[in-house]
């Protein structure tokens, strides 16, 4: 629960360009509304961990729990990410990356018919601007259901079918393959305590290495390519004013280029980090 809930208030603290951070808000959403939601899910992300389905009830739990803090969409990604990983961590007698990897396979692929239905309520309660679904039952029509029904779809077929254009999915159907990517890297940059430059490190270099799909849904695949390379570059020769030019230049298209995938991304990577240095009794931060 901590974990989530920590690595949920970092991420969104830290100065990730392109996003909502301490120094930036967006018209509809603001700071205040992802550290409420964050916090606020706490309870719902124990819950899941001392379960080991019913993974599309906990995600609605999820997002009924965020509406109560954020008027728009604050978190979603992270609840479809964090709640897998509190499953699959619950099951853990002691912390261990290949074990947590064959646990979350076990969540992700063991799920029913009646998960998809969960999670298709909490995709049109939480209502992201993110377009609509090229293939396979979309949310927010009206014949989702009977698809879902006659086809008998579970939440990891969905996945499948939506990671040819959404990363999220694409970690539920790869393993969170990313999200330990992620984990890697924040261990990686992690020095002197400074863990705000260590997730902004973190945040840049997925963010190079993997074109973020919320900004290809938004904006075209040639502008999520210019976004990965300029990461890229101001990882490389980083500095906080660095930094900053970057977010400036993402801000001028107000949140079109909003990196909110990676970002979910991150948060992943971090509660990841988090239970290792939980279990294994390091000091946290």
């Amino acid at each position: 629960m901590k974990a989530s809930q920590i690595s949920s208030c970092l991420e969104v603290s830290s100065f990730k360009p392109g996003n909502v951070n301490r120094y930036r808000d967006f018209d509809d959403v603001k700071f205040q509304h992802f550290i409420c939601s964050g916090i606020g899910l706490g309870e719902v992300i124990y819950k899941a961990s001392q379960d080991y389905k019913n993974l599309g009830y906990y995600i609605l739990e999820g997002v009924k729990e965020s509406k109560k803090w954020s008027p728009t969409n604050a978190n979603l990604g992270i609840i479809i990410l964090h709640i897998p990983l509190a499953m699959a961590s619950g099951k853990l007698e002691k912390f261990s990356i290949s074990e947590l990897k064959r646990n979350l396979k076990t969540v992700i692929e063991n799920t029913t018919v009646e998960d998809t239905l969960n999670f298709y309520k909490a995709v049109q309660l939480a209502n992201p601007n993110i377009g609509r679904a090229k293939k396979g039952p979309d949310a927010f029509s009206d014949s989702a259901i009977k698809e879902i029904l006659e086809k008998n779809l579970n939440l990891y077929d969905i996945f499948k079918i939506s990671s040819e254009w959404d990363n999220i999915s694409k970690e539920m159907v790869t393993n969170y393959k990313i999200s330990f990517d992620g984990y890697k890297y924040i261990n990686k940059y992690y020095k002197d305590n400074d863990i705000f430059t260590a997730i902004v490190k973190c945040y840049l270099k997925l963010l190079s290495e993997n074109l973020d799909t919320l900004i290809i849904r938004k904006m075209g695949i040639e502008w999520a390519k210019i976004v990965s390379k300029k990461a890229d570059e101001v990882l490389k020769n980083f500095s906080y004013d660095k930094v900053k030019e970057f977010d400036d230049f993402l801000a001028k298209k107000g949140n079109k280029l909003n990196t909110g995938t990676t970002a979910d991304i991150v948060a992943s990577s971090l509660m990841i980090f988090l239970l290792e240095r939980i279990d294994n009794n390091k000091t946290i931060l």
